[in-house]
């Protein structure tokens, strides 16, 4: 058995009805789920391990609750097949009729599916084990395939098959399986073989027209879907109940009328009428005031002679089965792990981000998440959709750094069979298509290809997929939330990144600092991780508190976390967390610059080079806004001016992105930043900097000058 392959176990009273049982299954879902079988005559030696277990009626529920506590069970309405009806039906009215099953309820339930099939011409009197009629004055018995324990006595006996599990309980099992919702046509079909099987039987028989259509009557009555049969001069001559409902008339109304006259209110009909597919059938969606309505039109030859069904589906109906088997898809495991409270911090600057992440996460605006690896991109994605009005939907995220380039449109949008080389017999469907109703977070958005990226933006754009090697087209209802840590306004200007794509997935940007650009939240973390996870309570030396609070952090929270499963084993045997604690790496920078002589001028243009760009921030830009800083000589300048001043050299950059650039280029002390409307200035070592940028020949860092007429932004 595979890792993906599911097991059922099958629990019954008597072997022959569990072996009809796992014969059924077997047929529709045999592929999909490896099948056992028990049954309480043989006897239960122990457990087995298995993922669903489905009883051969609501009576034995309580027993095999007993036997397996914590499975998913399965308790099936099981309904009369048509086997051997006909003779059913010919019996005599008041005939005295012994109903054999076990235990009582199994029989009490069978008696109760021949009255619903509307054979209520007869006197039913049950019969299980251990029973005791009188049957002096009974001479017929029927058993739904329990035929050995009918009394000898008995003269003539019934047997009208095992009982089949109805529609709805095939449903539930496909949901406890996890299967795909296309399993109940083909169960739909299996049931509709029996029954047509039991017509075929019946008119072979029967003489009179009108006991056929009596038994047409009753089963077809068992049927949600709307059905009508019309003969093969155009009259409808049998309809059932579900049909007569969503014609809101009487049944009676619609026989013996023409099929164009009952199809005369329904829009968009013509391909019904379409005589060149012979005899493969026709469908088609029509519009019966304000419903959208499927039905299909199916032909039955009979001796030269073409009859043709008429079955009718609402659309609505249609789409709750899918809405019920794409929740449960949900709980399957696309569900979201962590909300707000989740993020840790007591940083103004994050708190304020995560007000302005929910008030986000209300509206069904797409969202581009942006920031450095390891600050929590995915976190605010689960976030922001728990706290949405999707939050009942699945959540789907999407790694496009993790997925090979030859299978990122196979994941995505699924395949049809025979798609391509390998693909599964039954195709597979994507992962768009598993987020219906739901969000979907695609991360690391700046990795995909661009061939990806053209079926994404009609995914946008029109709300609807294709599968690969598909023609249908699927209409999807999902929010789209992206993360990166690239440059995407970089990745635009030498052409990795579409711009149409760019501007529809960043209709609400969000961008998450860096952990060093919020220090306070550093040992805020650090303490509160190790309290919640291993319940440790540490103190931190000065040094230890020192070298974290001024380490670079590249790896960010993450890097964070990491630093804390490190110290749960350095730090066992002390109270207090030391310098010599903590990993080499953050010891190693410390003592370096404790320990090394002053670095030469180079070397240190060098040290602030190799920062510069270790912060993923654009070399250009941040060269750019220091040959500004120059040239306003020393002048204090505001974040606007700046910004104005980088778009006038075609440099577009956001206000969180000038704040950000800022930020690292007063780590390395090249600028220094004023509080509130105090602007931004250039320091001593910037101009250095700069000068060894020009002198090393590294000048192609810098901006080209201002040009001398106005620069308007693009549109």
């Amino acid at each position: 058995m595979t890792h993906q392959e599911k097991s059922l176990l099958i629990v019954s009273v008597d072997k022959n009805v569990n072996n009809f049982l796992r014969t059924i299954i077997n047929n529709i879902i045999g592929g999909k789920v490896r099948v056992y079988g028990q049954s309480l005559e043989e006897g239960i030696a122990k457990p087995l391990h298995t993922d669903v277990i489905m009883t051969s009626g609501p009576f034995l529920l309580p027993r095999v609750r007993e036997i397996y506590p914590e499975k998913v069970i399965v308790a099936p309405k099981r309904l009369i097949t048509g086997y051997n009806l006909e003779k059913v039906l010919m019996l005599p009215r008041a005939t005295r009729v012994l109903v054999v099953n076990h235990p009582r309820s199994a029989t009490e339930e069978t008696i109760d599916s021949l009255k619903d099939l509307g054979i209520t011409h007869l006197k039913y009197i049950p019969y299980w084990k251990g029973a005791k009629p009188d049957l002096r004055i009974i001479t017929t018995a029927i058993s739904p395939g329990m035929t050995h324990l009918c009394p000898k006595e008995i003269q003539r006996l019934i047997d009208i098959g095992p009982r089949i599990i109805s529609m709805h309980s095939f449903l539930e099992l496909l949901l406890a399986l996890g299967l795909n919702l296309d399993y109940i046509e083909n169960f739909a079909t299996y049931y509709h073989n029996f029954l047509m099987e039991s017509s075929r039987k019946l008119a072979s028989v029967l003489e009179q027209s009108e006991i056929l259509r009596k038994y047409q009557e009753v089963i077809i009555n068992q049927f949600e879907d709307g059905l009508a049969s019309v003969n093969e001069a155009g009259k409808v001559d049998l309809v059932n109940k579900s049909l007569s409902r969503l014609m809101n008339t009487d049944i009676n109304n619609l026989i013996s009328i023409g099929i164009n006259d009952l199809l005369l209110n329904f829009k968009h009909r013509a391909i019904l009428a379409d005589e060149s597919h012979g005899d493969s059938g026709l469908s088609s969606i029509c519009e019966y005031y304000g419903k959208q309505v499927l039905v299909q039109k199916i032909p039955i030859a009979n001796e030269n002679k073409i009859r043709h069904i008429y079955t009718f589906r609402e659309v609505a109906r249609i789409q709750r089965l899918e809405k019920n088997v794409r929740i449960h898809l949900a709980q399957k495991g696309h569900l979201t792990k962590y909300s707000f409270s989740d993020i840790w911090t007591v940083d103004k600057i994050i708190n304020d981000l995560k007000e302005k992440a929910r008030s986000f996460a209300a509206t069904e605006k797409n969202m581009l998440i942006t920031g450095e690896s390891g600050t929590g991109k995915e976190l605010f994605a689960h976030a922001i959709h728990r706290s949405s009005p999707r939050c009942d939907g699945p959540f789907v995220a999407v790694n496009f750094a993790g997925i090979p380039e030859s299978l990122i449109e196979s994941e995505l949008f699924g395949y049809e069979p025979g798609a391509f080389t390998g693909a599964k017999k039954g195709g597979k469907t994507g992962l768009f298509e598993d987020a219906h109703g739901g969000t979907i977070f695609l991360d690391e958005i700046g990795d995909a290809p661009l061939s990806v990226q053209s079926r994404l933006l009609r995914v946008l754009q029109e709300k609807e997929i294709m599968r690969v090697g598909g023609s249908r087209i699927t209409p999807l209802d999902v929010r789209i939330l992206a993360g990166t840590n690239r440059d995407l306004h970089e990745a635009m200007a030498e052409n990795r990144f579409r711009k149409d794509l760019f501007y529809r997935l960043s209709t609400l940007p969000l961008e998450i600092p860096p952990l060093r650009e919020h220090p306070e939240d550093i040992l805020y973390i650090l303490n509160r991780y190790l309290e919640e996870t291993y319940v440790l309570r540490k103190e931190f030396s000065n040094r230890a508190r020192a070298r974290l609070r001024h380490y670079g952090w590249p790896g960010n929270v993450r890097e964070l976390i990491n630093v804390a499963e490190y110290l749960c084993i350095s730090a066992q045997a002390s109270s207090t967390v030391e310098l010599e604690h903590l990993p080499r790496g953050l010891v190693d920078v410390s003592a370096h610059r404790e320990v090394n002589p002053p670095e030469s001028p180079v070397d240190a243009a060098e040290t602030i080079l190799q920062h510069l760009r270790e912060s993923s921030a654009p070399l250009a830009s941040l060269s750019c806004l220091l040959a500004i800083l120059r040239e306003r000589q020393r002048l204090v300048t505001g974040r606007l001016s700046l910004m104005a001043e980088m778009l006038a050299r075609s440099h577009f950059v956001t206000e969180a992105r000038m704040k950000r650039y800022l930020q690292i280029l007063r780590g390395c002390d090249l600028v220094r930043i004023g509080t509130t409307k105090q602007g931004s200035v250039l320091t001593q070592k910037g101009e250095e900097f700069l000068i060894y940028l020009t002198e090393s020949g590294r000048d192609s860092f810098n901006c080209p000058p201002r040009p001398e007429d106005d620069h308007k932004p693009p549109a």
